[in-house]
């Protein structure tokens, strides 16, 4: 669970309707710690229809999601600069999010934030994962006896995704939280849930993934990425360092469920000064794939 964060760029849409800029920029927003990555056509795996696909609402989801990583409260101008939608439309966007409960809007400074009720998604999500249920349990004992950061991680597009997290006790430590997103590539988590994954799969995430990813890698082409989750499959995990801090270690396992589809991994993050590599290969390794095997639906990676 390394690498930086990169989300995918949206696809562009059909025209913007009269008093609206086309086409948005909702995403291509900066990877952690570096640059904007450019677009890649290759990370889209849905075509989209045109007969379906709703531009307006895409465009009410981009002004939902710039409030993700705003860290504060928004003008409706930081919304326009942050979409470039045009600010008759953004305006309708926010008094609609807002009478929805999405958006709380402060009366005296006439900035927005999140509204509690993303909350309900949120809960939706992780509700309906059986799996995550046995996960739970195995990532608290996994927390208990290493005393280390653990999370939940699962596979979006080129991205890994941190879904749930348990912190570590110690006053230095690893810190995640549940929603931040990395690269997939050098990630551990990425890396043990790509070795279990279609050919196309991987492909994709190869084409989609930025230089910076496949340096930390170690994948200068796909040839050499498959041979790395060729070793990841056969050892059972992964261990990396992580892309934002080169002081620490991420080791993940993947869990499977009933039909033997790795749905998520196990991680723990550790510091370098608690743990050497070798140090972690003797007793934290166990302890993950012991996790992970416990979580998993038969019990056996």
């Amino acid at each position: 669970m390394t690498a930086r964060e990169s989300r995918v760029p949206a696809r562009p849409g059909p025209p913007a309707s009269r008093g609206e800029r086309s086409p948005v920029r909702r995403l291509g927003r900066p990877v952690q710690g570096g640059a904007a990555q450019a677009p890649s056509a290759a990370a889209d795996v849905k075509a989209r229809d045109p007969r379906l696909f709703v531009g307006s609402i895409e465009k009410a989801m981009a002004v939902l999601e710039v409030f993700e990583t705003a860290g504060q409260p928004l003008s409706m101008s930081d919304v326009v600069a942050r979409t470039e939608i045009g600010r008759s439309a953004v305006q309708r966007f926010l008094y609609t999010l807002h009478h929805l409960d999405y958006l709380d809007r402060d009366p005296a400074t006439k900035r927005y934030a999140l509204g509690h009720k993303v909350l309900r998604l949120y809960r939706g999500f992780v509700g309906g994962r059986s799996t995550l249920e046995r996960a739970r349990h195995a990532m608290l004992e996994l927390n208990r006896e290493t005393r280390e950061c653990t999370s939940w991680v699962e596979l979006l597009k080129q991205e890994i995704v941190i879904v749930e997290n348990l912190p570590s006790p110690q006053i230095t430590a690893v810190t995640l939280a549940p929603g931040l997103r990395f690269e997939a590539l050098s990630a551990s988590s990425g890396q043990v849930l790509m070795a279990h994954a279609p050919a196309e799969t991987v492909e994709r995430i190869f084409a989609a993934s930025s230089p910076l990813a496949r340096e930390r890698a170690g994948a200068e082409d796909i040839g050499g990425l498959r041979r790395i989750l060729d070793r990841v499959r056969a050892q059972g995990y992964a261990l990396t360092t992580k892309a934002f801090d080169q002081e620490s270690l991420s080791i993940s396992a993947p869990v499977f469920d009933a039909r033997r589809i790795a749905v998520g991994a196990i991680n723990l993050s550790t510091l370098r000064s608690r743990f050497d590599r070798k140090e972690a290969m003797a007793d934290l390794v166990p302890a993950v794939l012991a996790a992970a095997r416990r979580a998993s639906a038969d019990g056996s990676l």
